[in-house]
């Protein structure tokens, strides 16, 4: 359709009656990079949250064998933890030098481990 051609009444009608503009809705289904590379980040660490499962559970005596040579030896561990968090899924493994100890608690990298929380422990590389 030329200038000379088109007809402004006709124009003007289709922009005032038939035409809506969504606005800024339009945009709000689109998705930049940044978000996407965030979600699937997120999505896969969940995934490896609920893949965690427990080595075999040890015995109080195993545990304590452990915890003395690891001691002496100045040799990195590996806690699993019985416990668990709000979610249902199993936390982290602790990693990492045992410090010391007070009362009933390892101190591994400046955090409290209880020892009846411990459900295996064994040696690790970091």
């Amino acid at each position: 359709m030329t200038k000379e051609t088109s007809d402004s009444n006709l124009i003007n009608q289709f922009l005032k009656y038939d035409y809506h503009d969504r606005g800024m809705m339009k945009w709000q289904g689109f998705y930049l990079s940044d978000h996407t590379s965030a979600r699937t980040k997120k999505s896969n660490e969940e995934e490896s949250k609920q893949a965690l499962t427990h080595a075999i559970k040890m015995t109080s005596h195993e545990i304590t064998e452990v915890i003395n040579s690891a001691i002496m030896k100045s040799t990195p561990v590996s806690i699993d933890l019985s416990t668990k968090n709000i979610d249902g899924t199993l936390l982290e493994p602790v990693t990492g030098l045992i410090d010391g100890w007070y009362e009933d608690n390892l101190i591994i990298n400046d955090a409290k481990v209880n020892i009846a929380d411990i459900y295996a422990i064994y040696f690790s590389s970091y």
